[in-house]
């Protein structure tokens, strides 16, 4: 017995000594390889094993989801080795099968539960000072023999597990563990999930915050989610949440929030899936195109081609006018016009014969597009409820390379004349339903205006740069707004929660194909009922939603991020508009600094901030965010240049700023809450949220963005894997996740300053 004693202390014993080689060396994946013996001990030698290939594949029906894992890991080296391959499970998960098969024989594997995979973890973080795999405390691991990993061959390792998928406030979420590879040596070469999702009812808002994905969708109740990426290092975990409608749309809420704090919510709505032209609403739409001199050559025949594209997918019930201005403009019909045969091939004809030549006369042009139409003349045979009414979304849409050459041409002349349109007409639903979309091409532009446009009508810029495929351009705008659903959305929320501070902060209208997002913060917690009205070909209809809002969840720690790049987003081009204003500069720099929100704008608000508090005395240099920038010139230049230009109203930077700004306004995933350079990106590698809060690396130290504001708290020093620090994981095991962002952390929690020091690191 005490032989049998000895063995197994010394397997535990060889199993974290290579946890130790595999952690020095970084090599990790979602599963991964230790090696008990590897061939070149040593604190650096690097670990041998290499992830080739690594593809998942799921099948959602209804709740249950099936994960299939199928990897491919290479051994470099000249060596035989022997191996043991971990895979911490998401919680609630089940294995149900595996593949592996060594001389004609199946490899058998365990099942560690949550208890014991703690102990592997702790144990890991005492003996290999690394506490990385914290993060999935609280979860099983499915554990491995493998053996033999010829020299120079590759190994495959297949697994699968079943899973019960929870269904919350209407979203139903999956959650893949692809962040253990965030720390390895070596870029994969290919990674791919992907995911067939099969519903009784037909789904509507599908949604990944956390990485960029491809949605098909071939029938009501079925879709395919991609993701497909190479030479990269996962640094977080795969979520998906997708939505099922009860009826003509879909509603889903999420919801973060921390003891005691106010709350954030995601709340999205999402019509269910329609075949072609099948329930399209109407619209009347008007195309605003350029010919003037400068849409010479390329730039002329990509825009015909695209128009055709355009007319080719009107709906039946639309109605439609093409507009032509150079130093005069040419409409094609005196009023709107039935999309009809007759109609079309007539535009078609017109759109062959134009000629790129003379001036910008955009003013005529708005002046054609936007006057406020004969109701008489505008009505069609009623082909159903709605039919008829001139009550329907009314789109222009502007497509110009250029400034305004010819008539009016300042800024706030021609935002007062679209100003007037979009809301002119006090009486009826139609009040505000003008809607401007600025398509512009190439950097010579006006942006300030543009974005003006689409500011004052609630809808969104499109730029296409001057090398870009127009073509290809124009047509996914025109995709995105082919069909509309719900117009003139209005939104509320009660009674229970208090919504605030929600982005974006006019409702845009809601298109086939597309989801409504929205961001804010709430107070108050308990069931609520969400109210959407809008107008549907001239009807006001209305759809209820009851959701949870939750006084206390920590589920969805993504959110605080979102909400905060909208709101950023938001505060940046009122500041790039309408002028500077030390109140939003001041929110900004708070915000962007909170939540992580890093782009060449706000890193630049932020390292001015804090070097005029180190200077003055009221802020250390240990609690600095970004303390190290300006010993990094090309960075500091890049900051100061991009926020210069944002203020441009054309050029390049002006484009890039509009276009980055944009993004941040709409939100939708991590990665979009961040932006810029070379020099940009490898300041965001030294960013991490978690659980809503940034914490920031400097001088070797992550510090939590919320130090700087608590300077009377007390200060708690604990020496990382020490008692001390088990004991403070296992008192809040919540900080698992912050705790395995190294050993050397400065945090805020329980009303005290914690800091994580390494007792043997050279600058204690």
């Amino acid at each position: 017995m005490e032989k049998k004693m000895s063995n197994r202390t010394s397997w535990l014993s060889a199993l974290l000594a290579a946890v130790l080689v595999f952690a020095a060396a970084g090599l990790r994946a979602d599963g991964f390889i230790v090696i008990p013996r590897p061939p070149h001990p040593g604190p650096t030698s690097h670990f041998p094993l290499e992830v080739a290939r690594h593809d998942v594949r799921v099948t959602i029906d209804e709740q249950l989801a099936t994960t299939v894992v199928d990897q491919e890991f290479y051994n470099p080296n000249d060596s035989r080795l022997e191996g043991y391959y971990l895979f911490p499970l998401p919680a609630g998960a089940v294995i149900r099968d595996f593949s592996m098969w060594i001389d004609g024989r199946e490899t058998r594997a365990e099942l560690l539960d949550a208890a014991k995979a703690r102990g592997i973890y702790e144990d890991i973080v005492r003996r290999l000072r690394d506490p990385a795999l914290l993060e999935y405390d609280g979860r099983g691991v499915f554990k491995m023999r493998v053996f033999p990993i010829e020299p120079r061959s590759k190994k495959r390792i297949k697994i699968s597990y079943h899973e019960v998928l929870e269904k919350n406030n209407g979203a139903i979420a999956y959650f893949y563990p692809l962040g253990t590879e965030k720390f390895s040596a070596r870029s994969i070469p290919a990674v791919s999930i992907v995911l067939d999702i099969r519903s009784a009812a037909p789904l509507a808002g599908i949604h990944s915050p956390t990485h960029p994905v491809t949605v098909s969708r071939p029938a009501p109740g079925r879709a395919r989610v991609s993701y497909l990426t190479r030479d990269i290092l996962p640094d977080s975990d795969f979520r998906l949440f997708f939505t099922p409608a009860s009826g003509r749309l879909g509603f889903s809420l999420l919801a973060f929030r921390p003891s005691g704090q106010d709350g954030t919510f995601f709340l999205s709505i999402a019509p269910g899936f329609a075949k072609d032209n099948e329930d399209a609403g109407a619209k009347d739409i008007t195309f605003v195109v350029d010919t003037s001199g400068s849409m010479a050559g390329r730039a002329m025949e990509q825009a015909r081609n695209a128009m055709t594209y355009c007319l080719g997918r009107l709906n039946r019930n639309d109605r439609f006018n093409i507009i032509r201005f150079a130093t005069e403009a040419e409409p094609l019909f005196p009023e709107l016009a039935a999309a009809s045969g007759a109609n079309l091939a007539r535009a078609k004809e017109f759109i062959a014969g134009w000629q790129a030549a003379g001036g910008t006369n955009c003013e005529e042009a708005l002046k054609l597009a936007l006057k406020v139409p004969d109701e008489g003349a505008l009505k069609v045979p009623d082909k159903g409820a709605g039919r008829g009414s001139t009550d329907r979304p009314r789109l222009v849409v502007l497509v110009t390379d250029g400034k305004p050459t010819i008539g009016e041409t300042g800024d706030e002349a021609l935002l007062r004349l679209v100003a007037g349109a979009a809301h002119g007409r006090p009486e009826g639903p139609q009040r505000g339903g003008l809607r401007l979309f600025p398509v512009a091409i190439g950097s010579e532009i006006n942006t300030h205006l543009l974005d003006g446009f689409a500011e004052q009508t609630r809808t969104f810029r499109t730029y296409i740069a001057a090398n870009e495929d127009i073509e290809a351009g124009i047509a996914r705008f025109y995709d995105k707004i082919r069909s509309p659903v719900l117009s003139n959305i209005r939104l509320d929320i009660s009674p229970s929660a208090r919504a605030a501070q929600l982005h974006p902060r006019e409702m845009p209208d809601l298109y086939r194909g597309s989801t409504l997002t929205v961001v804010g913060r709430y107070q108050g917690s308990g069931p609520a009922t969400i109210t959407v009205r809008g107008e549907v070909d001239g009807r006001s209809e209305e759809f209820t939603f009851h959701a949870d809002f939750p006084a206390e969840s920590l589920d969805h720690d993504f959110l605080p991020p979102l909400w905060a790049a909208r709101r950023v987003g938001f505060l940046l081009d009122q500041l790039r508009l309408h002028g500077e204003n030390k109140e939003l500069v001041d929110e900004v720099t708070r915000l962007a600094r909170q939540y992580g929100i890093v782009t060449p704008y706000t890193s630049y608000l932020i390292v001015e901030d804090e070097k005029v508090r180190r200077d003055r005395g009221d802020l250390i240099e240990t609690d600095m965010t970004m303390g190290g920038i300006p010993a990094q010139p090309a960075l500091e230049r890049e900051q100061r240049e991009e926020f210069a230009a944002m203020k441009d109203k054309s050029g390049l930077g002006s484009v890039r700023a509009s276009s980055e700004l944009q993004k941040l306004n709409q939100a939708q995933a991590v990665a979009e809450t961040r932006s810029g350079g070379n020099s940009m990106r490898e300041l965001g590698r030294q960013v991490r949220t978690v659980q809503g809060t940034a914490f920031y690396l400097s001088n070797g130290v992550w510090v939590d963005a919320r130090v700087q504001g608590k300077t009377k708290f007390p200060l708690t020093r604990i020496a990382f894997a020490s008692a001390d620090y088990f004991s403070l994981l296992k008192k809040q095991p919540g900080l698992a996740p912050i705790l395995a962002l190294g050993h050397r952390v400065r945090l805020v929690a329980a009303g005290r300053i914690i800091e994580i020091y390494d007792p043997g690191s050279a600058a204690e």
